[in-house]
């Protein structure tokens, strides 16, 4: 089966990730000391790479505020909190570039069909910590753009997973309403419109070719609510608590709109799905 550019650009970026996580012999399993930094780092490694992200969490926090302090480690943790979430980036990657005619929304949520509230929590940390190298974008390397821009689907999927599928069909409930907070709080709602907005700047910081799909999608997205009315235009919101309530009316619109990514949910556009 043949490939788009992006699609193959988003799987050789994910690969470039796995390969920079991989582990390899080193001089520490020979030595008596297995409690120094490098040697709790290169155990993490091993156990993230059999999905022990538990394990791999456990050992990473018993290094030093030194060698926890390190770009690499931060980038190791932010790994194995989103490993620990449901992040797959292969798989993740190959679902979304063969998910022509389906909404983002829809595809990210069946993408993470199983998650539960501890999933969103292990996507949260893997955001924080990757945001600790730099909140800023532009200072953070291709690689760790492209994860943080994956942590944020995951962390969307995970979210509506779990409040918006809750008979584990890897489908929205009939019914389901993102603006009533009964049935997705306001928090998850904010974390889904941070997922969103993370996703589409780290994705443009990246320069790479992924980001002319997804990212084109949620941005045309933005451009129409913002028509409807200025005070809804999230995009720029990057922090959870900082969304007004106008902008976080106009994300429980984004996620039921039947316009692109939205669920589909609410049978209508951006300005007649907004949350009232």
């Amino acid at each position: 089966m043949s490939r788009t550019p992006w699609a193959r650009g988003v799987l050789l970026l994910c690969l470039s990730l796995s390969t920079l996580l991989a582990c390899s012999q080193n001089a520490f399993l020979e030595s008596a000391k297995k409690d120094t930094d490098p040697a709790l780092l290169f155990e993490a490694r091993k156990k993230m790479n059999s999905s022990d992200w538990t394990e791999a969490i456990a050992l990473i926090n018993r290094m030093s505020s030194t060698g926890l302090a390190q770009r690499e480690t931060k980038v190791v943790l932010a790994s194995a909190y989103a490993g620990e979430c449901g992040l797959d980036l292969i798989r993740l990657a190959d679902q979304i570039s063969n998910s022509s005619g389906i909404n983002l929304f829809a595809v990210l949520l069946s993408s993470q069909q199983t998650a539960t509230a501890a999933s969103v929590t292990a996507c949260q940390s893997a955001e924080s910590t990757l945001a600790s190298i730099s909140t800023v974008a532009a200072e953070r390397t291709a690689d760790e753009n492209t994860m943080m821009a994956f942590i944020g689907f995951t962390k969307i999927g995970a979210v509506l997973a779990t409040y918006a599928d809750t008979n584990d069909d890897g489908s929205a409930d009939v019914g389901f309403d993102s603006c009533n907070t009964a049935t997705l709080p306001d928090a998850m709602l904010r974390e889904i419109g941070t997922g969103v907005t993370l996703a589409v700047s780290s994705l443009v910081a990246s320069g790479g070719s992924i980001a002319s799909g997804v990212a084109d999608s949620v941005t045309n997205a933005c451009a129409d609510i913002a028509a409807v009315d200025p005070d809804y235009d999230f995009c720029t919101v990057t922090t959870a608590s900082a969304f007004t309530a106008e902008q976080v009316q106009a994300l429980g619109g984004l996620v039921k709109s039947s316009d692109a990514p939205g669920l589909g949910t609410c049978a209508g556009d951006l300005a007649t799905c907004v949350c009232p």
